[in-house]
């Protein structure tokens, strides 16, 4: 996939400004896209890990230096995806949070 294709993908989705993104829409568009920017796993076939690297510090290094290597175009891409599932991640965190904050508070009562 072509930056220019990813960038009509992205806008086509969310709308120019981006401005009808969701964290429900973007898991949708996440769990779409990144087959085709990383290669898709045949249906029934077992995913075999084999990470040499043993914390998550470690792996995301590994991530980072190989995102380096990529071509410039690619290297976008997957920084970009990988950028919007951190923010999706860390959203849900948020409000996950404040669901909790307001059920302790009606329990309480």
């Amino acid at each position: 996939m072509t930056l220019q294709d990813f960038r009509r993908l992205v806008r086509a989705e969310f709308g120019g400004d981006l401005r009808h993104m969701t964290p429900a829409n973007v898991r949708d568009f996440l769990a779409r896209v990144q087959p085709r920017i990383e290669g898709e796993y045949p249906q029934q076939a077992r995913v075999r890990l084999n990470e040499s690297e043993g914390t998550y510090e470690a792996i995301l290094r590994d991530f980072l230096r190989q995102v380096l290597d990529m071509p410039p175009e690619q290297a976008v891409i997957r920084l970009w995806v990988y950028s919007l599932e951190m923010t999706v991640a860390n959203l849900s965190e948020v409000e996950a949070d404040k669901f909790r904050a307001l059920f302790a508070e009606l329990v309480s009562d």
